[in-house]
């Protein structure tokens, strides 16, 4: 059955259904009158590049191995910083096991395609700039057969990544306008790029990630979600609040189509990596560690004042760290981890568990906890790749970004609340089978893959290791049409293999693709 996922990345029913609500959203009310929805739990760190790579792949962090944008390793000669990209996940997506079972696939705007991958179909990744994007495309003739699609700009589609960490900090006021109208732009060519495939060149399996969500929710989520939105705006607020919905209203005209071009006979799926909500504080975690011993400063520091979780030069900042007496520090902005450093193996355990109390004693303002768990990574990303997590993963009561600045104090108010992830997303099914009008129970992001691929007719591979979400169907209809598992030769490679596929060299291109959007993110000079 031609399926469709439709992913929002970072949807949360908070704003959704305000929005469904306000009238703004049509085509996805009739979505919850005709099928079935329900809460979807994120992976432990509920963060794009994990989420959506378990999504495709039905496996863990442990053993798909990508954990965040960028991966830390500890060698002799100190910290080095890789960008994980397609190369460095270990195990089969669906777009790969689905081509190879003979079905067609498109892919696009999705985490982790690139280095482009042979399929049955097209990809085109996500998370590359524009210039880069033609050749991390599959197949090689793509491009030239998009030329005619109506809004087809690789500039517009392509990732600018100093526009987007413009999101992740405070934005001038007369700044908003535009950003938010590039997303608008820039989903606007993604969704003219679906349309024509499923009109000219149609598959089994289309997926297509809209991220603006995320990153509009990061900047505005206080004039989305109805706990924080002002009761009296002033004409700035009003004009920004109206943009936003207008970027909605597109999404759920986009949704609408989609449904067009499926028919009844079709299925879709809407699904995010991850959920939203706010963040009222800033947690300076390296000013914590260092006040309780366990970093050391090169030297004097300067205080941040701008409420930052993200860096202009990572570089720059690992310069700023006293390695040699640093014990613990959180290295990336993006992982919520701290990494263990500097102490003997006889010494690990009794560190970590001391640390775990230390971190967990942490208190705002108000008295109340700020921590509220810390995760081993042996026990939340066990597998055979779990050393690319930190040694801890830290949740925070608001579910906030670490900082990895240095503050005037370890816990600090934020003068307007930000947008930040949540591990509750959402998980949406319409058509045949489906159940209609109804709630089911929570799934897991773990699921989703074996979801989809019954859903175009397929066994499901045994090593997935979520549970067939059955409460989303009517039991009638999987009576008829079960979810068979394929207990066949498994899909993930062998350890020698995968050994093998890390030592592939890349071309002198793909270094200067690496190279360039390191240096976009902050991480190299």
């Amino acid at each position: 059955m031609r399926t469709v996922l439709f992913g929002l990345d970072g949807a949360t029913y908070s704003v959704l259904d305000p929005l469904m609500e306000q009238g703004l959203m049509p085509n996805l009310q009739k979505c919850r009158a005709a099928g079935v929805r329900c809460l979807l739990e994120s992976t432990p760190l509920p963060i794009t590049p994990q989420a959506w790579t378990t999504l495709a792949t039905g496996r863990s962090m442990g053993h798909h191995g990508i954990h965040d944008f960028v991966r830390v390793e500890q060698t002799d000669s100190g910290i080095i910083l890789r960008f994980n990209t397609g190369r460095d996940r270990h195990v089969p997506t669906i777009w790969k096991y689905l081509s190879d079972c003979g079905k067609r696939i498109t892919a696009l705007n999705y985490y982790g395609l690139a280095p482009a991958e042979p399929v049955n179909g097209h990809t085109m990744p996500g998370f590359v700039p524009g210039r880069y994007l033609k050749r991390s495309s599959f197949p090689a003739d793509l491009f030239s057969r998009l030329e005619q699609v109506p809004h087809f700009d690789v500039g517009v589609l392509g990732l600018d990544l100093d526009i987007e960490k413009e999101g992740l900090a405070e934005m001038p006021p007369d700044r908003w306008e535009e950003w938010i109208q590039l997303h608008i732009e820039r989903e606007r060519a993604w969704f003219a790029t679906m349309e024509y495939l499923m009109e000219h060149e149609p598959s089994d399996l289309t997926a297509i990630v809209f991220d603006g969500v995320d990153k509009l929710q990061h900047l505005a989520y206080r004039f989305l979600d109805p706990k924080y939105v002002p009761a009296n705006p002033t004409p700035w607020e009003a004009k920004i609040i109206k943009l936003c919905h207008s970027y909605f209203k597109q999404i759920d005209n986009f949704l609408g189509r989609t449904l067009e071009l499926l028919g009844e006979d079709g299925r879709l799926f809407i699904a995010s990596d991850h959920g939203f909500t706010a963040s009222d504080e800033i947690l300076y975690i390296n000013k914590y560690l260092h006040d309780l011993g366990h970093l050391r400063w090169n030297g004097e520091v300067d205080v941040d004042e701008n409420e930052s979780i993200v860096v202009e030069r990572l570089t720059k900042q690992m310069g700023l760290y006293d390695w040699r007496n640093t014990r613990a520090a959180a290295l990336t902005p993006s992982c919520n981890g701290v990494y263990i450093l500097n102490v003997p193996a006889d010494e690990y355990e009794a560190f970590r568990d001391k640390l775990i109390e230390e971190l967990y004693a942490l208190r705002g303002e108000d008295g109340g906890q700020v921590i509220t768990e810390v995760k081993k990574r042996e026990d939340w990303f066990a597998g055979p790749w779990m050393h690319r997590a930190p040694d801890l993963t830290l949740t925070l009561r608001d579910h906030g970004f670490l900082s990895v600045l240095n503050g005037t104090d370890a816990v600090v108010p934020r003068k307007s609340p930000v947008g930040t992830h949540h591990p509750l997303g959402v998980l949406w099914g319409v058509g045949p089978g489906l159940k209609v009008n109804a709630t089911a129970k929570q799934c897991n992001i773990l699921d989703v893959a074996s979801l989809l691929v019954h859903s175009v007719g397929v066994e499901i591979p045994a090593e997935y290791e979520g549970k067939f979400p059955a409460d989303l169907y009517e039991e009638s209809y999987l009576a008829a049409n079960p979810p068979n598992v394929s207990w066949g030769e498994k899909a993930a490679p062998a350890a020698a293999e995968v050994q093998v596929a890390q030592q592939d060299t890349m071309d002198s291109e793909e270094e200067l693709v690496l190279t360039q959007r390191l240096r976009s993110l902050g991480y190299i000079e």
